[in-house]
């Protein structure tokens, strides 16, 4: 019995201390490609002065397109957004641009129109992407101050690495092997970190009876990025991006804000209601050119 024991808790040990490695190596490989935007602003990036950047979530990632604006405004942004990410996430990308020694004038922020006034205090299931620096103090706390079995494991693969990339281990160790053999490939965001959605259909009908939403601002990871952006001295603007259905009321604040939330009139402009299609970018990111323009000054 003692014998099978012992085989028992060599083998486990074993499994163990190969699990851990193939995930460091799994890690590794994704810190040294372009696949996701964190590893992308690492391995990707070689400006490191910007005059604007942008955060956000699938909305500021499919809306605003850095190429056209750098076209019409001559100046030098990229698109740091993530899909499906709130503002915390926003708030932890902006360390990791900070981090790398980068600068920018100006940080657009262009999360979801609910995520300025929402206070869902929980990681996000797109933070995994940060896994690869999980080393870094930033990552690592920023994963610690959460609760929950999602936080929990990503904070401990700092020691125990196999417990982050197993439980993500499609979104971790799959394209962690194309790292290997493509390093220069990205997830879906071309070389200024823009996306877009196709051209959906042909209805070119006028958007009427738009309901009103009203966004008070008061995130509390928005206050965070505020308070970060005013010390390494960045203006912040908030964008709210155009909304198929709604237009947004905006409250008196201390932030910046640029409102785009009907500037699009027509159907055939929108994916579906809160993203648009590649002519509503091109044209909303035309407008947006022009509304930037006061602020570089």
């Amino acid at each position: 019995m003692n014998i099978f024991l012992k085989k028992i808790g060599i083998l486990v040990i074993s499994v163990l201390i190969l699990g851990n490695l193939l995930s460091y190596l799994s890690l590794w490989a994704l810190r040294q490609g372009n696949f996701y935007k964190p590893s992308f602003l690492v391995n990707g990036v070689t400006e490191t002065d910007f005059d604007y950047i942008v955060l956000g979530a699938s909305t500021g990632l499919t809306t605003l397109d850095t190429q056209v604006i750098d076209s019409l405004t001559h100046k030098n942004g990229i698109n740091l957004s993530v899909d499906d990410t709130p503002i915390s996430s926003q708030y932890l990308m902006l360390k990791h641009f900070l981090a790398e020694g980068k600068s920018t004038k100006i940080c657009v922020l262009a999360p979801s129109i609910t995520a300025f006034d929402d206070q869902t205090n929980r990681i996000n299931a797109n933070d995994y992407r940060f896994l690869p620096f999980i080393d870094r103090s930033y990552v690592s706390d920023y994963f610690q101050s959460y609760s929950g079995t999602d936080a929990r494991l990503l904070s401990n693969s700092r020691y125990l690495p196999i417990m982050g990339v197993s439980y993500y281990n499609a979104e971790v160790f799959y394209p962690s092997i194309l790292s290997v053999f493509q390093p220069k490939r990205r997830n879906r965001f071309d070389a200024k970190g823009n996306y877009t959605y196709p051209f959906k259909n042909s209805n070119a009908d006028l958007i009427e009876n738009r309901n009103t939403i009203r966004v008070e601002f008061q995130n509390t990871d928005l206050k965070k990025i505020k308070s970060l952006c005013d010390k390494e001295g960045i203006v912040l603007l908030c964008y709210i991006s155009p909304f198929k259905t709604a237009k947004v009321n905006t409250s008196n604040s201390i932030y910046n804000i640029i409102n785009h939330s009907d500037k699009l009139l027509r159907a055939n402009y929108f994916y579906d209601d809160i993203h648009v299609t590649s002519i509503g970018r091109q044209l909303i990111s035309e407008i947006f050119a022009e509304d930037i323009r006061p602020y570089f000054n």
